[in-house]
């Protein structure tokens, strides 16, 4: 009788609901809610990575940002943590609802719609085509089963009650962080007692160093921290930011926790408009950074913001864009260099040498490369000028 046996491979746990596997640097991957986001980062936000969104001055497109966030954490059965210093936050009339009736794993393409050849192009038939409820990244692996990697919302519209109801929510506003900070413990530090109370719910389910057995379904907890860092955030001194980061980020790494939060880098200026050192040592404590700069808030007086709401929109070169994106720094976990330029449509790995802007539509959030618009367009008058051409019986010193 022969000694030897087949070796099978050990049966694999399955991948949490609304996640993705990024095969290049062994990374687990989530959406954030916007699928031209996704892209720029490589395909998603990894888990246990910190992004951070630097604020646009004098609009909410950041807020927008974080709202979808945390849909997707609904639309996805993820557990939900937002915290808000400033305002109260209300689920049913602040996070924006799904453009279905329920969310719902995207449907593969009919045999019609595959067979069907595109109709711009022969050489862009052999392409791949991309949906915007896929992962627009190229190469990361397929999604778990369960629930949609991303889903589409609508701006316009709200969360059915239900929805919100069934999912599982923990809200810190300004209310209740004024109330737990008042605690002896914390004497007043908002930071230590977020960052306490992000410490209990990655130890009630989310840690990674404790294992889970095989048939257990591991979860995700995503964190969101609005406006982190500005007036209503106290600390004990002016290093307490920097203390809270470094915590969280020790906390997120060895959890199946994300954390997306949003910093008004324009507080935080001198008086000549230079940012202080501190926002670039917050910046080196987050795993990715990008910045919002939107055209109707940059270095604009109110006066001018009405100005530039009310201007005619024929001819004007930003009419179809709101802002610039920047970005200033890419996830690299578990790898020396960001995998982004090999997962990205839109970014190449090079800074924002890209020239990325951003457009708020009606069901998304778009990134798109920044370009003028096409030279000669319909806002131009097209007659010749007086003088030249046909019409003065004279040659025209431009024609060739």
């Amino acid at each position: 009788m022969s000694s030897f046996r087949k070796r099978t491979a050990a049966p694999q746990q399955a991948l949490p609901p609304g996640t993705r596997a990024n095969h290049h640097n062994n990374t687990l991957l989530v959406s954030t809610g916007a699928p031209a986001l996704d892209d720029v980062l490589g395909g998603g936000l990894p888990v246990g990575g910190l992004l951070l969104i630097e604020e646009d001055r004098q609009t909410g497109y950041s807020g927008t940002l974080l709202s979808c966030f945390a849909s997707q954490a609904i639309a996805a059965g993820h557990r939900l943590l937002v915290v808000d210093a400033d305002h109260s936050v209300d689920p049913q009339t602040q996070f924006p609802g799904w453009a279905s009736a329920t969310p719902s794993q995207a449907a593969p393409p009919s045999d019609a719609a595959a067979a069907d050849p595109m109709k711009i192009a022969w050489r862009y038939q052999s392409l791949p085509r991309v949906s915007s409820s896929e992962e627009p990244g190229r190469g990361t692996g397929g999604a778990a089963p369960g629930a949609p990697f991303c889903e589409q919302f609508d701006l316009t519209s709200r969360i059915p009650a239900a929805a919100i109801d069934n999912a599982q929510i923990d809200i810190l506003d300004a209310d209740a962080l004024a109330r737990m900070a008042a605690d002896e413990r914390y004497g007043g530090d908002t930071y230590r007692c977020v960052l306490d109370k992000i410490a209990a719910l990655i130890d009630a389910g989310y840690s990674s160093l404790k294992p889970a057995g095989p048939d257990a379904a591991r979860g995700i907890l995503r964190i969101e921290l609005r406006s982190l860092g500005s007036g209503l955030w106290r600390g004990s001194d002016s290093q307490s930011i920097l203390r809270f980061l470094h915590g969280l980020r020790g906390l997120l790494r060895y959890s199946f926790a994300t954390c997306v939060a949003s910093f008004p880098s324009h507080l935080y200026e001198d008086g000549s408009g230079e940012r202080m050192p501190v926002v670039r040592r917050v910046e080196h404590l987050c795993d990715a950074v990008v910045e919002l700069e939107s055209f109707e808030g940059t270095h604009a007086s109110p006066a001018d913001i009405v100005a530039r709401q009310t201007r005619a929109k024929a001819g004007a070169a930003a009419q179809d864009y709101h802002g610039f994106v920047h970005i200033h720094k890419l996830p690299r976990l578990n790898s020396l260099t960001a995998s982004v330029g090999r997962l990205s449509l839109l970014h190449t790995g090079g800074g924002s040498a890209n020239n990325l802007a951003f457009r708020l539509r009606r069901k998304k959030f778009c990134i798109e490369t920044y370009h003028l618009p096409i030279e000669g367009g319909v806002g131009e008058r097209r007659t010749p000028a007086e003088g030249h051409g046909c019409a003065s019986g004279r040659p025209d010193p431009l024609a060739f």
